[in-house]
């Protein structure tokens, strides 16, 4: 069995890869406790706080619920606008791997090159390292997103 497609990353899939990668790792989610730590200390202990600490706990109330999201959203912004992302990227997922070819130019793995393959329900992101991954948003899958699903489930179980 082999799904080939191709797939031009869009922001609103990017968006969402950047936001999960980064809010869904342990210091994701204690960077948000201490954001919503900070902005109860001070809605809570107005009073009690000077003027300076509540500008300091103002931004780091804002840090990791605003302003860390805005600034994965601009970087991904950033990443689009490069050339390599103007053109849709070839993946053909089969028996032995993946083959990802743009241009002239062309990479295969193997499945045991995947570090991990993570499943949402609108995309799928293939990890090669624990920094990046290729992302396949399930709109671009022309119907066979299942279909990649279970080969890469089965692949990946071995």
């Amino acid at each position: 069995m082999s799904v080939e497609l191709d797939i031009k990353l869009e922001a609103n899939s990017l968006n969402r890869f950047l936001l999960y990668h980064n809010y869904a790792r342990f210091s994701g989610i204690i960077g948000v406790v201490i954001s919503l730590a900070a902005a109860a200390a001070l809605a809570v202990r107005w009073e009690f706080w000077t003027q300076p600490q509540r500008t300091l706990l103002f931004v780091l109330a804002l840090l990791f619920t605003a302003i860390q999201p805005v600034m994965l959203i601009s970087k991904g912004k950033r990443q689009l606008s490069m050339e390599e992302f103007k053109i849709p990227f070839h993946y053909v997922f089969d028996e032995k791997g993946i083959t990802i070819s743009q241009k002239d130019q062309k990479q295969e793995f193997t499945w045991g090159d995947v570090r991990r393959i993570v499943y949402r329900k609108d995309a799928v992101y293939v990890y090669m390292s624990t920094v990046s991954a290729f992302i396949i948003p399930e709109n671009q899958c022309d119907g066979r997103f299942e279909e990649l699903t279970s080969l890469m489930k089965e692949k990946k179980a071995k």
